[in-house]
């Protein structure tokens, strides 16, 4: 057995990537690595007591790609391994969506990746795992682009040796071997492989780094340069490890959860180091959108001190249409409503009908059916005290009345003075977030009512009052 195929049953054990008794579905592109993963992987399979099978991906983007597929195809064949194709049109899907290559190709590689995982598991009723031939290069790779574009720890971590992807497990054996090694490895045993020529250009941010970084890197600085980079990402990945396992361990830091909105306890989250602080904000906007890959160092620097500041409110705007609110001790996350960006209705009440005893319903935005009716007031009557059923002094009002949302001058009367609205809805508390959807009754610039909360001190009924107006909200 060659040396590299021990090293490579060393990982494997170390990494406890394969159990025995499963099968491992590697996915074999035709170039040098995937070609070394291929026939170490069947050099170990009967020690190792696992099945091997093979995927190829044909991304139809060059013209060599065909007789890639059919060379995969001839090496399955010749030793006795099961091909699985998928010809995926990764230039009409970038068209389509707007995306890079390498992103489409990616996220259509494991995505076909998984569906065969899928066939194979449900034919056989056996654990299938997905091998890739990720090497220490590209691990370096990885970690000098993520570092380039400010990734925190995560990103630094760089690529794991086993990892979870559409309920299926990724391995990745060849983490810690080099591409010289494959290289030797392919030309001792006299394995033949197919070149990607993209491999070749500056076309993409990872070819320029293999080119230009690297290269420099190992030449003038340390010739294990990339070597040191990729033992780093595995030292990182353990403190990642630790403090994901402490993060997990803070309690009730989690309000409410909800496919509108994320409540967090900025209390319980103050109370963390900052670090586990971030990755309790990061989780917080995961719950909302679980695909969340833009939201940058900054973002997540502000919203931990936000969390640190619980006086007043403050608002946030995020990549992919998320806003941060935080409301006195709470931090919310929900997606910007696109009805925001329109002018709110005003709501004019006709009267007319109420006055002569009739019920007035109108449909009032982020409230329900409100029913208005007039009648005449006796000092012996029970006021209601329910949060949505108010009596209010009907001769006080001269003006017509208007359901809508706050605007500036607006103010409630409190005790025998005035309040502006908004310094109201701040003592009071008010989400900033919500204070721009809540509709109010208002008679001009005074504030009759405010749903769920107050009605103004001037308008409550006395025992000179003649007329009732009842306002009812009967479905939210």
């Amino acid at each position: 057995m060659n040396s590299l195929t021990e090293d490579l049953k060393k990982y494997i054990k170390s990494e406890k990537l394969i159990s025995g008794g499963e099968i491992i579905l590697a996915g074999v592109s035709g170039g040098a690595d995937s070609v070394c993963l291929f026939h170490t992987l069947c050099e170990l399979r009967e020690e190792l007591s696992f099945s091997l099978c093979v995927v190829h991906i044909n991304h139809m983007i060059r013209e060599a790609a065909d007789s890639e597929a059919v060379f995969v195809e001839k090496l399955c064949e010749k030793n006795e391994v099961p091909f699985y194709r998928r010809d995926v049109n990764i230039p009409e899907i970038v068209e389509k969506n707007a995306s890079s290559e390498e992103e489409a190709g990616r996220n259509e590689r494991y995505k076909a990746f998984c569906e065969i995982a899928g066939e194979i598991s449900r034919k056989t009723g056996k654990t299938v795992k997905i091998a890739t031939a990720h090497n220490r290069n590209d691990q370096a790779e990885t970690v000098l682009h993520n570092l380039f574009r400010g990734s925190r720890i995560k990103g630094l971590s760089g690529i794991r040796a086993k990892g979870m992807r559409r309920g299926y497990e990724l391995i990745r054996p060849l983490l810690m071997t080099g591409r010289d090694e494959i290289e030797r490895y392919l030309s001792e045993k006299g394995y033949e492989h197919c070149n990607d020529s993209s491999n070749f250009t500056d076309d993409y941010t990872r070819n320029r780094i293999r080119h230009n970084i690297i290269p420099v890197a190992k030449e003038q600085i340390n010739p294990r340069a990339d070597i040191h980079v990729a033992e780093t990402a595995e030292y990182l990945a353990k403190i990642d490890d630790y403090l994901e396992a402490q993060t997990l361990a803070v309690k009730n830091w989690l309000i409410e959860s909800s496919k509108e909105e994320i409540v967090l306890d900025c209390k319980v989250m103050a109370q963390v180091p900052e670090i586990i602080r971030q990755r309790l904000v990061i989780k917080g906007i995961q719950l909302l959108y679980p695909h969340v890959k833009d939201i940058q160092a900054v973002h997540i620097q502000e919203l931990s001190n936000m969390v640190m500041n619980t006086d007043g409110t403050a608002m946030l705007d995020l990549p992919y249409g998320i806003k941060a609110v935080r409301n006195y001790e709470k931090l919310i996350f929900s997606f910007v409503s696109q009805e925001g960006t329109m002018e709110n209705e005003i709501i004019v009440l006709d009267l007319s009908e109420a006055e002569k005893g009739e019920t007035v319903s109108v449909k009032v935005p982020n409230l329900g059916t409100v029913n208005l009716r007039v009648f005449p007031y006796e000092s012996s009557f029970k006021i209601p005290t329910t949060e949505y059923t108010k009596w209010l002094n009907y001769d006080k009002i001269n003006n017509s009345l208007q359901f809508r949302t706050r605007k500036t001058g607006d103010i409630i009367s409190v005790g025998n003075g005035n309040k502006k609205l908004k310094k109201f809805m701040i003592d009071e508390k008010i989400p900033i977030n919500k204070r721009d959807e809540l509709y109010i009754l208002a008679e001009g610039s005074n504030v009759l009512w405010i749903p769920g909360y107050r009605i103004g001190d001037y308008y409550k009924l006395g025992d000179d009052s003649g007329r009732v107006l009842e306002v009812t909200v009967t479905k939210r």
